[in-house]
């Protein structure tokens, strides 16, 4: 038994004398000819029990987001072109339409009528007036707006109403006797009374006393106010002239009452209640019942606006 006991012990002995040297060898550092890196320093974890506060950005870094080019930047959302031009052509579109409409509504009434009944005086066309507007009418249009130099277009504008109504009126109205004349005239007959339906000197009516009066100067007028208020050209009262012929409504609608202007704002007529008198437009009672005013002399002249 002993001797078991000490052969066990110089066994345990051997067994850790020849373990020592492989001890050392393992914990000796390997050394190698290539050059090591610098060892890198690992950051230190983050707790998730305290999250990182978020640090505010500074001045300088804001700054510079505020530089980034344009393109970088989100620009505010604005229309894009092909929309705005096809809004624009759909806005255009719209107003033609509407223009051409007023064109067409303006050109079927009574002026477009007067237009054609003065383009048949004038020689221009041989067409029946009917207030609407065709192929021949405008033609007829063009041919006089290229004699008297105005555009050409065929179309019945402002311009070529008045000039179409004025060369009409040349050749249909009263020629030769002036405005003085006839004023004059109707000056003889002052105090004449007043008779419904006289036409002669005994007594007069209105539109009986005018058409002496220019009957006297070998003029012709026709015989109610009425008719005489669609002779000759329409004047407003700023282009009166003495000889003019100014209407008024009074005891029916529409041109009732006739006078001749006799100028300075005056007029003569024969009234009901003073017979042949002179009385002025600026009067209270003749001013509320104005109703217009028509040059039927030639040599009163051209009216212009």
């Amino acid at each position: 038994m002993k001797m078991k006991k000490k052969l066990a012990s110089v066994l345990t002995v051997i067994m850790l004398a020849c373990s020592l040297p492989w001890q050392a060898q393992a914990a000796a550092p390997i050394v190698s000819n290539k050059p090591h890196k610098a060892p890198v320093a690992t950051p230190p974890a983050v707790s998730e029990a305290r999250p990182v506060k978020a640090v505010p950005e500074p001045a300088a870094v804001k700054a510079d987001t505020a530089a980034k080019p344009a393109a970088e930047v989100k620009a505010p959302k604005q229309a894009k072109p092909e929309k705005k031009a096809k809004k624009a052509a759909a806005k255009n579109s719209k107003k033609t339409k509407e223009k051409q409409s007023k064109v067409q509504v303006q050109q079927s009434n009574w002026r477009l009528k007067v237009a054609q009944q003065k383009l048949q005086v004038l020689g221009f066309s041989d067409e029946r007036p009917s207030g609407r507007m065709t192929e021949a009418t405008s033609t007829a249009l063009k041919s006089f707006q290229k004699q008297h130099k105005l555009k050409a277009d065929g179309e019945l504008n402002d311009a070529t109403y008045q000039k179409l109504t004025w060369e009409a009126f040349a050749k249909e109205g009263i020629p030769k006797v002036k405005g003085k004349e006839i004023v004059s005239r109707a000056a003889k007959y002052k105090g004449v009374p007043y008779v419904f339906g006289g036409t002669t000197t005994k007594g007069f009516d209105c539109s009986g006393y005018v058409q002496y009066v220019f009957k006297d100067c070998k003029a012709k007028l026709p015989r109610l106010a009425d008719e005489q208020a669609l002779q000759g050209i329409f004047v407003t009262q700023k282009q009166l002239r003495p000889g003019d012929l100014v209407f008024f409504t009074t005891y029916a609608a529409g041109a009732s009452h006739v006078g001749i202007y006799a100028g300075d704002g005056q007029f003569w007529s024969a009234s009901s209640s003073k017979g042949v008198i002179l009385s002025s437009l600026k009067d209270d009672y003749w001013k509320q019942r104005y109703y217009g005013a028509r040059r039927v002399l030639i040599t009163n002249g051209e009216v212009y606006k």
